[in-house]
Protein backbone atom coordinates (compact mmCIF):
# COMPACT_ATOMS: atom_id res chain seq x y z
CA UNK A 1 0.00 0.00 0.00
CA UNK A 2 1.35 3.10 -0.91
CA UNK A 3 2.25 6.30 2.01
CA UNK A 4 0.47 9.34 2.18
CA UNK A 5 2.81 11.73 1.91
CA UNK A 6 2.91 15.71 2.47
CA UNK A 7 5.30 18.02 0.86
CA UNK A 8 5.92 21.38 2.60
CA UNK A 9 7.22 24.55 1.44
CA UNK A 10 6.47 28.65 1.71
CA UNK A 11 6.65 29.09 -1.93
CA UNK A 12 2.97 28.63 -3.87
CA UNK A 13 3.24 25.17 -5.64
CA UNK A 14 3.58 26.67 -9.28
CA UNK A 15 7.29 28.59 -7.55
CA UNK A 16 8.97 25.83 -5.85
CA UNK A 17 11.20 24.74 -8.34
CA UNK A 18 13.00 28.06 -8.23
CA UNK A 19 14.02 26.59 -4.75
CA UNK A 20 14.25 22.59 -6.21
CA UNK A 21 14.44 21.82 -9.75
CA UNK A 22 13.37 18.22 -8.56
CA UNK A 23 10.21 19.21 -7.20
CA UNK A 24 7.57 18.21 -10.18
CA UNK A 25 8.96 14.94 -10.47
CA UNK A 26 8.66 14.43 -7.05
CA UNK A 27 5.18 15.45 -7.70
CA UNK A 28 4.22 13.76 -9.89
CA UNK A 29 4.67 10.27 -7.72
CA UNK A 30 2.01 11.17 -5.77
CA UNK A 31 1.86 14.11 -2.99
CA UNK A 32 0.12 16.81 -1.40
CA UNK A 33 1.92 19.73 -1.82
CA UNK A 34 0.79 22.22 1.12
CA UNK A 35 1.52 25.59 0.80
CA UNK A 36 1.04 29.35 1.37
CA UNK A 37 -1.71 30.53 -0.59
CA UNK A 38 0.73 33.42 -1.95
CA UNK A 39 4.34 34.13 -0.69
CA UNK A 40 6.61 36.82 -2.76
CA UNK A 41 10.56 35.90 -2.03
CA UNK A 42 11.42 39.43 -3.51
CA UNK A 43 9.85 41.61 -0.85
CA UNK A 44 12.19 41.68 1.42
CA UNK A 45 10.71 42.46 4.96
CA UNK A 46 7.13 41.00 3.52
CA UNK A 47 8.86 37.86 3.38
CA UNK A 48 10.58 37.99 6.57
CA UNK A 49 7.69 38.57 8.86
CA UNK A 50 5.58 35.70 6.02
CA UNK A 51 8.22 33.51 7.14
CA UNK A 52 8.02 33.67 10.91
CA UNK A 53 4.47 33.18 10.24
CA UNK A 54 5.20 30.07 8.55
CA UNK A 55 6.74 28.21 11.52
CA UNK A 56 3.02 28.49 13.14
CA UNK A 57 0.98 27.67 9.97
CA UNK A 58 2.75 24.58 8.64
CA UNK A 59 1.95 22.37 11.65
CA UNK A 60 -1.89 23.18 11.19
CA UNK A 61 -1.11 22.45 7.69
CA UNK A 62 -0.59 18.23 8.39
CA UNK A 63 -2.36 18.74 11.71
CA UNK A 64 -5.24 15.77 11.97
CA UNK A 65 -4.29 14.34 8.91
CA UNK A 66 -2.96 10.86 8.74
CA UNK A 67 0.26 11.07 7.02
CA UNK A 68 2.55 8.52 6.66
CA UNK A 69 5.58 10.86 5.60
CA UNK A 70 5.74 14.83 5.98
CA UNK A 71 8.46 16.31 3.59
CA UNK A 72 9.37 19.59 4.35
CA UNK A 73 11.43 20.53 1.36
CA UNK A 74 11.41 24.21 2.45
CA UNK A 75 14.61 24.55 4.47
CA UNK A 76 13.35 27.44 6.53
CA UNK A 77 14.45 26.38 10.61
CA UNK A 78 12.17 25.73 13.37
CA UNK A 79 9.08 24.17 11.97
CA UNK A 80 9.56 20.94 11.42
CA UNK A 81 10.18 20.08 15.09
CA UNK A 82 6.34 21.66 15.80
CA UNK A 83 5.06 19.89 12.47
CA UNK A 84 6.45 16.60 14.27
CA UNK A 85 4.97 17.52 17.55
CA UNK A 86 1.77 18.54 15.57
CA UNK A 87 1.56 15.13 13.86
CA UNK A 88 3.62 12.80 15.83
CA UNK A 89 2.49 9.91 14.43
CA UNK A 90 4.44 10.95 10.84
CA UNK A 91 8.06 10.29 9.79
CA UNK A 92 9.14 13.93 9.41
CA UNK A 93 11.96 14.42 7.42
CA UNK A 94 13.83 17.64 6.76
CA UNK A 95 15.66 18.55 3.04
CA UNK A 96 18.37 21.18 4.27
CA UNK A 97 18.75 23.52 1.28
CA UNK A 98 20.18 25.70 3.35
CA UNK A 99 21.60 27.18 6.43
CA UNK A 100 19.13 29.96 6.76
CA UNK A 101 20.49 31.14 10.12
CA UNK A 102 24.45 31.73 8.85
CA UNK A 103 22.79 34.26 6.42
CA UNK A 104 21.33 36.61 8.80
CA UNK A 105 22.88 36.17 12.40
CA UNK A 106 26.41 36.00 14.11
CA UNK A 107 27.73 35.67 17.17
CA UNK A 108 25.87 35.23 20.26
CA UNK A 109 22.50 35.59 18.58
CA UNK A 110 23.33 32.86 16.39
CA UNK A 111 24.79 30.31 18.96
CA UNK A 112 21.61 30.54 20.69
CA UNK A 113 19.40 30.12 17.44
CA UNK A 114 21.61 27.60 16.21
CA UNK A 115 21.04 25.64 19.38
CA UNK A 116 17.76 25.55 18.95
CA UNK A 117 17.89 24.55 15.78
CA UNK A 118 19.57 21.60 16.55
CA UNK A 119 17.34 20.54 19.19
CA UNK A 120 14.70 21.12 16.29
CA UNK A 121 16.88 18.31 14.02
CA UNK A 122 17.01 16.19 16.96
CA UNK A 123 13.50 16.15 17.30
CA UNK A 124 12.87 14.83 13.56
CA UNK A 125 13.06 11.35 12.02
CA UNK A 126 15.23 12.07 8.71
CA UNK A 127 17.55 14.96 7.43
CA UNK A 128 18.63 15.56 3.39
CA UNK A 129 21.16 17.64 2.71
CA UNK A 130 22.23 19.11 -0.23
CA UNK A 131 25.51 18.58 -0.36
CA UNK A 132 28.98 16.56 1.16
CA UNK A 133 29.99 19.62 3.23
CA UNK A 134 26.60 20.18 4.48
CA UNK A 135 26.20 16.55 5.01
CA UNK A 136 29.38 16.42 7.33
CA UNK A 137 28.94 19.43 9.28
CA UNK A 138 25.61 18.61 10.65
CA UNK A 139 27.12 14.90 11.41
CA UNK A 140 30.23 17.02 13.09
CA UNK A 141 27.52 19.12 14.89
CA UNK A 142 25.03 16.71 15.69
CA UNK A 143 26.28 13.29 15.63
CA UNK A 144 22.55 12.88 13.76
CA UNK A 145 22.20 10.19 10.77
CA UNK A 146 22.32 12.67 7.42
CA UNK A 147 21.44 11.78 3.56
CA UNK A 148 22.25 13.23 0.75
CA UNK A 149 20.49 14.20 -2.14
CA UNK A 150 22.43 16.86 -4.47
CA UNK A 151 21.50 20.28 -5.57
CA UNK A 152 19.46 19.87 -8.85
CA UNK A 153 19.09 20.71 -11.97
CA UNK A 154 16.35 20.26 -14.74
CA UNK A 155 18.32 19.10 -17.37
CA UNK A 156 15.06 18.50 -20.13
CA UNK A 157 14.76 22.26 -18.92
CA UNK A 158 17.87 23.51 -19.20
CA UNK A 159 18.85 21.77 -22.60
CA UNK A 160 21.97 23.68 -24.82
CA UNK A 161 20.29 25.92 -27.32
CA UNK A 162 21.62 27.30 -30.57
CA UNK A 163 23.19 31.13 -29.98
CA UNK A 164 22.35 34.02 -31.53
CA UNK A 165 26.04 35.59 -30.69
CA UNK A 166 27.86 36.27 -33.35
CA UNK A 167 31.95 37.13 -32.42
CA UNK A 168 32.40 39.17 -35.48
CA UNK A 169 29.49 41.74 -34.93
CA UNK A 170 28.98 41.27 -30.88
CA UNK A 171 30.90 41.76 -28.12
CA UNK A 172 31.16 39.23 -25.64
CA UNK A 173 27.85 38.32 -22.86
CA UNK A 174 28.72 37.70 -19.01
CA UNK A 175 25.67 36.95 -17.29
CA UNK A 176 24.40 36.74 -14.02
CA UNK A 177 20.76 36.08 -12.70
CA UNK A 178 18.82 35.44 -9.52
CA UNK A 179 17.29 37.27 -6.45
CA UNK A 180 19.19 40.59 -5.94
CA UNK A 181 20.00 40.46 -2.53
CA UNK A 182 23.44 41.79 -0.86
CA UNK A 183 23.87 37.89 -0.04
CA UNK A 184 24.63 37.70 -3.58
CA UNK A 185 27.56 40.22 -3.93
CA UNK A 186 26.60 41.59 -7.39
CA UNK A 187 28.83 44.75 -6.97
CA UNK A 188 31.19 42.36 -8.18
CA UNK A 189 29.89 42.40 -11.27
CA UNK A 190 30.06 46.36 -11.58
CA UNK A 191 33.51 46.20 -10.48
CA UNK A 192 34.73 43.69 -12.73
CA UNK A 193 32.80 45.67 -15.45
CA UNK A 194 34.38 48.59 -15.32
CA UNK A 195 38.12 46.30 -15.84
CA UNK A 196 36.65 45.13 -19.02
CA UNK A 197 34.92 48.10 -21.03
CA UNK A 198 34.49 45.67 -24.24
CA UNK A 199 32.77 43.10 -22.28
CA UNK A 200 28.59 43.43 -22.12
CA UNK A 201 27.47 42.39 -18.74
CA UNK A 202 23.41 41.38 -17.45
CA UNK A 203 21.86 41.13 -14.50
CA UNK A 204 18.48 39.16 -14.79
CA UNK A 205 16.49 39.89 -11.70
CA UNK A 206 15.05 41.63 -9.07
CA UNK A 207 15.11 42.27 -5.40
CA UNK A 208 15.37 44.34 -2.32
CA UNK A 209 19.59 45.07 -3.54
CA UNK A 210 18.50 46.10 -7.05
CA UNK A 211 17.52 49.79 -7.02
CA UNK A 212 21.14 50.63 -4.93
CA UNK A 213 22.87 48.37 -8.11
CA UNK A 214 21.49 50.61 -10.32
CA UNK A 215 22.54 53.66 -9.18
CA UNK A 216 25.73 52.59 -9.39
CA UNK A 217 25.94 50.30 -12.99
CA UNK A 218 28.72 51.06 -15.36
CA UNK A 219 27.27 51.53 -18.68
CA UNK A 220 27.98 47.96 -20.35
CA UNK A 221 25.97 46.43 -17.88
CA UNK A 222 21.96 45.99 -18.31
CA UNK A 223 19.52 45.17 -15.75
CA UNK A 224 16.44 42.78 -17.02
CA UNK A 225 15.04 42.65 -14.22
CA UNK A 226 12.58 39.52 -13.17
CA UNK A 227 12.34 36.74 -15.55
CA UNK A 228 10.32 33.60 -14.81
CA UNK A 229 12.13 30.03 -14.82
CA UNK A 230 11.04 28.97 -18.18
CA UNK A 231 12.60 32.47 -20.26
CA UNK A 232 16.06 32.01 -18.10
CA UNK A 233 17.18 29.45 -20.46
CA UNK A 234 16.98 31.95 -23.57
CA UNK A 235 19.19 34.79 -21.63
CA UNK A 236 21.71 31.79 -21.15
CA UNK A 237 21.89 30.39 -24.12
CA UNK A 238 22.95 34.01 -25.64
CA UNK A 239 25.73 34.30 -22.92
CA UNK A 240 29.59 33.17 -23.34
CA UNK A 241 30.54 33.17 -19.28
CA UNK A 242 27.80 32.83 -16.21
CA UNK A 243 28.51 34.08 -13.03
CA UNK A 244 27.46 32.28 -10.04
CA UNK A 245 27.90 35.00 -7.46
CA UNK A 246 27.52 34.72 -3.44
CA UNK A 247 28.49 36.71 -0.53
CA UNK A 248 31.58 35.77 1.92
CA UNK A 249 28.55 34.79 4.70
CA UNK A 250 29.70 31.40 5.89
CA UNK A 251 26.52 29.64 5.02
CA UNK A 252 27.26 30.06 1.34
CA UNK A 253 30.09 27.54 1.25
CA UNK A 254 27.47 24.68 1.93
CA UNK A 255 25.56 25.69 -1.44
CA UNK A 256 26.06 25.35 -4.88
CA UNK A 257 22.90 27.16 -6.27
CA UNK A 258 20.56 26.88 -9.10
CA UNK A 259 22.69 29.09 -11.51
CA UNK A 260 25.90 27.19 -11.93
CA UNK A 261 23.97 24.14 -12.10
CA UNK A 262 21.93 26.07 -15.00
CA UNK A 263 24.70 27.53 -16.66
CA UNK A 264 26.35 23.99 -16.61
CA UNK A 265 23.14 22.14 -18.10
CA UNK A 266 22.93 24.17 -21.21
CA UNK A 267 27.09 23.99 -21.65
CA UNK A 268 28.14 27.55 -20.54
CA UNK A 269 31.41 27.83 -18.74
CA UNK A 270 30.48 29.10 -15.13
CA UNK A 271 32.70 31.20 -13.09
CA UNK A 272 32.05 31.24 -9.09
CA UNK A 273 33.10 33.00 -6.04
CA UNK A 274 35.26 30.92 -4.46
CA UNK A 275 33.83 28.13 -1.81
CA UNK A 276 34.18 25.03 0.11
CA UNK A 277 31.35 23.55 -1.47
CA UNK A 278 33.34 23.74 -4.87
CA UNK A 279 36.11 21.54 -3.64
CA UNK A 280 39.40 21.65 -6.50
CA UNK A 281 36.86 23.25 -9.15
CA UNK A 282 39.04 25.49 -11.23
CA UNK A 283 36.63 28.34 -12.06
CA UNK A 284 36.70 29.95 -8.44
CA UNK A 285 37.69 33.15 -7.49
CA UNK A 286 38.19 35.93 -4.43
CA UNK A 287 38.27 39.27 -5.35
CA UNK A 288 37.55 41.13 -8.11
CA UNK A 289 41.03 41.20 -9.63
CA UNK A 290 41.24 37.17 -10.03
CA UNK A 291 37.53 37.23 -11.52
CA UNK A 292 38.85 40.00 -13.93
CA UNK A 293 41.44 37.53 -14.97
CA UNK A 294 39.85 34.57 -15.18
CA UNK A 295 36.46 35.84 -17.17
CA UNK A 296 39.40 36.59 -19.94
CA UNK A 297 40.32 33.13 -20.23
CA UNK A 298 36.73 32.01 -19.68
CA UNK A 299 36.10 33.87 -22.51
CA UNK A 300 38.27 32.70 -25.20
CA UNK A 301 37.57 28.97 -23.88
CA UNK A 302 33.72 27.95 -24.44
CA UNK A 303 35.10 24.16 -24.56
CA UNK A 304 34.84 24.47 -20.34
CA UNK A 305 31.38 25.00 -20.41
CA UNK A 306 31.33 21.26 -21.93
CA UNK A 307 33.40 19.77 -19.54
CA UNK A 308 30.96 21.69 -16.80
CA UNK A 309 27.97 20.20 -18.55
CA UNK A 310 29.40 16.40 -18.22
CA UNK A 311 29.84 16.87 -14.81
CA UNK A 312 26.41 18.57 -14.13
CA UNK A 313 24.53 15.63 -16.00
CA UNK A 314 26.67 12.34 -14.23
CA UNK A 315 25.80 14.18 -10.11
CA UNK A 316 22.73 16.80 -10.67
CA UNK A 317 20.11 15.72 -12.73
CA UNK A 318 17.25 16.33 -11.45
CA UNK A 319 14.97 13.33 -12.41
CA UNK A 320 17.26 11.44 -10.88
CA UNK A 321 17.40 13.24 -7.52
CA UNK A 322 14.01 13.45 -7.68
CA UNK A 323 13.98 9.60 -7.25
CA UNK A 324 16.67 9.17 -4.46
CA UNK A 325 14.20 12.02 -2.41
CA UNK A 326 11.44 9.36 -2.89
CA UNK A 327 13.51 6.55 -2.06
CA UNK A 328 14.59 7.91 1.37
CA UNK A 329 11.03 9.10 2.36
CA UNK A 330 9.40 5.61 1.66
CA UNK A 331 12.54 3.69 2.96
Amino acid sequence: MSKKIALLHRHTKDRICETNAAFPYLAEKGMDVLTFKNFNRLSGFGKFWKSLFWIIYAPFLVMGKGYDVVYCDDSYPFYPALVKLASPKSKVIIRLGDFHLMYYYSGFVYKILHYIEKICWGMVDGIIAISWDMANLIRKETGLKVDIALDPVDLKEFLPLKSTYNPETMFPIVMTHGVLTKNKNVDLVLEAARFLPDVRFWIIGDGPDRKRLEADKPRNVWFFGWRFMDRIKYYIKDCNVGLALRSDNPGNDYVVTSPFLQYGSMGKPCLVTRRKVFGDYEWQFSGVDEMVEKLKVLLGHPEEGEKLREYVIKNHDAEKIAGEIWGILNN
